[in-house]
């Protein structure tokens, strides 16, 4: 649903960056130009595939870089299942009926995705640690090879816990589990970044950034193959709630997966990888290597953080994740009463990473050079929209407002200027990052942003009591015990939620988009405004960014756990 719109900001960004002196951008534009000028589509194709498969000859091993796609392939099929799958049907239907007694509450179903994946805000940790630290004399390919073996042997022992877990209603334990997971794949994911770094550096000038692209292109393809999966192994009755007086959803399958086998076929697609993996990756040569000690990283780190620029872009990052693109607070009822089956929520994803990825193309080639801020302003309001498109779900527009495929659809149509909108506060760290560090100071930003999107589901489901929000979901369709339920103010209630997030979204847009810069030649006057350089500003930033990071962590587990969960702050009615 949308909530996947809200991606973490670890690899579109990555592919505009880390790459030297923005030759993979400049290398893109020349090579598309000359490519359609002399070739025809299918010649420039198999050229792509040739490049993509033996990139460098001579500079580069091409088996490592085969080992290096394996990589990305299973961080597609795990991260995939996890963002597409983890909220519906997993949490509101496996874990549910969605807010009944002793099931999955709201709050739970709301943290879900920002929770599982909780790690990646830490990726600025592991990454000061990988560079350092090797793994029994392997600089990269052991760790890839620890992280993915550790992560597959929890997913392997997930299958075994994973269907008494959804007999008791354990959400919150379900989700630790795939956090631990999470916690050990990142381990790869990093040390697979630095690798592809490392690699592209070899690569010919005129096509450097063939191996970072095709490592996303694998990744955004092994996700599709978690598509299938969820449409094969988990579109039966199992996964799906009790009818309740809503019109039956004949797009249900005869057949199904248990809970547990789902996970048993995830962990038969990745080992396969694993070991291809483990046979295929070396290390990168020696001289593609530039090592910066613990403090040199420090001390270039703290003068980046003494900068108006710094200040500017983490109030974006979090202003921008948390407040222009608060999620409404009864997204997920809504979800609910709509209550889309596996099939329609998979097609529905497909359909929005496809527009997600033409956003992303169009703004490569119309936006990449306009005023950064203008475009931000105007893809803000259009994404404030998808509150319109909730209200229709509310309502039942023309009758069909609370049908599956309309949600599926309606939900993921705008995922096109999110694809436009992503880039954008990547493209000022090309701008501001010393020569070398790059990765270090988009790792960092990359950690607010993510910490951002947190905060933004704990703001989420702070608003479900203000809204009055709980036990609409049990409570909305007719029962035998309650024949007429007050559908039309359980509507109101929603209604609202759903005009004050649009609200918030378009006041966010216009305060925050004045800490965008409005192109490069602005984030440089930034970072050399000399007023800023002061130690002050230095610990503010440092404060205001791991402060946001410490608190969302703090109250994402307050929501996670049963117990807990009934603190206002973690959005319960109070305990």
């Amino acid at each position: 649903g949308p909530v996947m719109s809200l991606g973490r900001l670890d690899r579109v960004g990555s592919l505009l960056l880390s790459v030297d002196d923005q030759s993979l951008l400049s290398a893109g534009r020349s090579q598309g130009a000359s490519v359609t000028r002399s070739h025809s589509l299918g010649q420039s194709i198999a050229d792509a595939v040739r490049l993509s498969l033996d990139p460098a000859p001579g500079a580069i091993d091409k088996t490592a870089v085969w080992g290096l796609y394996c990589m990305y392939a299973i961080v597609g099929l795990l991260y995939g299942f996890v963002s597409n799958y983890i909220n519906i049907p997993i949490c509101q239907y496996v874990f549910g009926p969605l807010g009944e007694p002793g099931r999955a509450s709201i709050q739970q179903c709301n943290i879900s995705v920002s929770l599982t994946q909780m790690p990646w805000n830490f990726k600025i940790f592991y990454g000061l640690f990988l560079d350092r630290v090797s793994f029994f004399g392997s600089r990269r390919k052991g760790w890839i090879v620890f992280g993915w073996s550790a992560s597959l042997i929890i997913l392997a022992s997930m299958a075994l816990l994973a269907q008494d877990l959804a007999d008791e209603g354990k959400f919150a334990t379900y989700m630790m589990l795939l956090m631990v997971m999470c916690f050990f794949y990142i381990f790869s994911d990093v040390a697979g970044d630095g690798m592809t770094i490392e690699l592209s550096k070899l690569e010919p000038p005129e096509t450097r950034g063939y191996i970072l692209t095709t490592g996303q292109m694998v990744r955004f393809g092994a996700t599709t193959v978690t598509n299938l999966l969820g449409i094969l192994g988990m579109n039966g009755s199992y996964y799906y709630p009790p009818s309740r007086g809503r019109a039956a959803n004949d797009t249900v399958f005869p057949f199904e997966l248990t809970f547990g086998e789902v996970h048993i076929a995830l962990v038969l697609l990745s080992l396969p990888l694993l070991v291809l993996m483990i046979i295929l990756l070396q290390d990168p040569p020696q001289q593609a290597v530039e090592s910066h000690s613990a403090s040199e990283v420090m001390s270039v780190m703290w003068k980046v953080m003494q900068t108006k620029v710094m200040f500017f872009l983490i109030t974006f990052a979090l202003g921008n994740m948390a407040i222009a693109s608060l999620l409404n607070p009864a997204q997920n009822i809504i979800a609910f009463i709509a209550a889309p089956s596996t099939l329609q929520n998979s097609v529905g994803t497909l359909a929005g990473n496809a527009m997600f990825l033409l956003g992303v193309f169009l703004f490569r080639k119309f936006f990449m050079t306009r005023n950064w801020r203008m475009t931000f302003v105007w893809t803000t309001f259009l994404l404030a929209l998808n509150n319109g498109f909730q209200l229709m779900v509310i309502y039942n527009a023309w009758g069909v407002g609370q049908d599956g495929w309309f949600y599926a659809f309606g939900s993921n149509i705008l995922m096109i200027i999110q694809g436009i909108a992503q880039v954008l506060s990547s493209l000022a760290v090309v701008e501001i990052s010393p020569a070398g560090f790059e990765a270090s100071v988009y790792e960092f930003l990359t950690s607010i942003h993510n910490a951002g999107i947190t905060l933004n589901s704990n703001l989420q489901n702070l608003f479900v009591p203000i809204f009055n929000l709980h036990g609409i979901s049990q409570d909305y369709f007719p029962t035998k015990t309650n024949p007429n339920p007050p559908q039309h103010i359980y509507n109101t209630r929603m209604a609202d939620a759903t005009y004050f997030t649009m609200a918030v979204n378009l006041v966010g847009a216009l305060v925050f988009c004045w800490f965008l810069p409005q192109q490069k030649h602005q984030c440089k006057e930034w970072a050399e405004d000399s007023w800023w350089k002061r130690p002050s500003i230095g610990f503010f930033n440092v404060i205001l960014g791991g402060g946001v990071l410490a608190f969302s962590v703090l109250v994402s587990l307050l929501s996670a756990f049963p117990a807990t969960n009934c603190l206002k702050i973690a959005g319960g009615p109070g305990c």
